[in-house]
Formats: C-alpha cells, sequence, structure tokens
C-alpha cells in the first residue's frame, strides 16, 4: 500500500480571490483567475520524489448555489491541472464535490458523502488507489479539511494562509502548523515515514 498526501486546492495549490458578493477570499469561479501560490508546484514534486501519492481533494459548491454553471467550475478545474502539469507537479489523482446541503441546485443539493469535513474523498481515492490512510496525510488550510483528514485517519497538516482565516475557528486540532505548501511538505518528509523511492 502506498501512503499519499492528500491537498486542499484554493488557498494551498492556487491563490484565492476576492468574492464579489462577500468581499471574502474564495475559489477562483472563472479560469482567468487561477494563478499558482508560489513554491506549491514544487513542493508537489518534493513529496513525489519521498514517494508519495499527490490526490487533491477539493469542495466546489459555487454550482450548487447557483452561483455559477458546473461547466464554469470545471474550467477552473482544468486550469489549475494545466500549470501544475506545465510545473511538472500534476497529481495523480484529484477529487471534487460539488455538493452543498443548502444548494439550490436539485441534484447538487442535500447531504452527501463527499463534502469535507466528510472523508468521502479520501476514503474513495484510498479504495481506488490502495493507498494505506495511517501513513498518509491530509494538507489544507480550513478546519473542514482538518476533520475529513482526521476522519479518514490520516495525519494532518494546517497551512495558516491569511486569506482563508474566515474558515478557520481555532478549535480544530491538525497534527501540526504550516505557513504554507513548502513547510507543510517538510514537515511530511521529515516525518520519518517509509520512502520507497522517486515515482
Amino acid at each position: 500500500m502506498t501512503a499519499a498526501v492528500f491537498v486542499d486546492r484554493d488557498g494551498v495549490l492556487n491563490e484565492l480571490v476576492t468574492d464579489p458578493v462577500s468581499g471574502r477570499p474564495e475559489s477562483p469561479l472563472d479560469s482567468r483567475q487561477v494563478v499558482l501560490i508560489p513554491g506549491a508546484a514544487a513542493a508537489l514534486r518534493r513529496l513525489r520524489k519521498a514517494g508519495y501519492a499527490i490526490v487533491g481533494v477539493s469542495n466546489q459548491p459555487a454550482a450548487a448555489k447557483g452561483t455559477v454553471g458546473i461547466e464554469q467550475l470545471k474550467s477552473v478545474q482544468t486550469r489549475v491541472l494545466e500549470l501544475l502539469e506545465h510545473a511538472g507537479a500534476a497529481p495523480d489523482a484529484f477529487r471534487l464535490c460539488f455538493h452543498h446541503p443548502d444548494g439550490v441546485v436539485p441534484e447538487l443539493g442535500g447531504a452527501c458523502e463527499c463534502r469535507k469535513p466528510a472523508p468521502g474523498m479520501l476514503l474513495d481515492a484510498a479504495a481506488e488507489m490502495n493507498l494505506n490512510l495511517e501513513t498518509s496525510w491530509m494538507i489544507g488550510d480550513t478546519d473542514a479539511d482538518i476533520l475529513a483528514g482526521a476522519a479518514a485517519g490520516c495525519r494532518t497538516v494546517l497551512i495558516e494562509n491569511p486569506a482563508s482565516k474566515h474558515k478557520r475557528g481555532g478549535e480544530v486540532r491538525p497534527d501540526a502548523f504550516a505557513a504554507d505548501l513548502t513547510t507543510a511538505a517538510e514537515l511530511v518528509i521529515s516525518s520519518g515515514q517509509p520512502q520507497p523511492g522517486s515515482r
């Protein structure tokens, strides 16, 4: 079984953008807004070289809320993957949850098992890719990321991105804190996990 690093997307891999309604930093809703956070791609390359599978897991509820169409969200995701691939840091897999419990689009509304803080996306990837969750990590910048990782049985790193502070209540207890993905990757690699060789 392979150890994995599960990573959130917005605020961890790519920059957040100002939401026109709330005024808060949120996920980009237009592919032209996608900008990778400096050092994020290099951090993924380091984690892969250390032997970890890389799996992205991201909540994307804007279509469920009726803010944009689901195809627009998919185009944003495509752009994120294009930029990562161009930087030599394409993940091994990526899971998106388009649901929201208060969604106004019927097929995307209601409870689901994939929306973080539920661990569904992590569990699904682990089953498909034969991942060892006990030796895996979840890296994210919100309480929901840490709760999902813990629920899946992973160790967790909370990235204290100032832009996503409104998504952290200060009550979750990750295994470690980091300023960004670069620092988080260093923490994971120095944790003493088995390193089966370059991937």
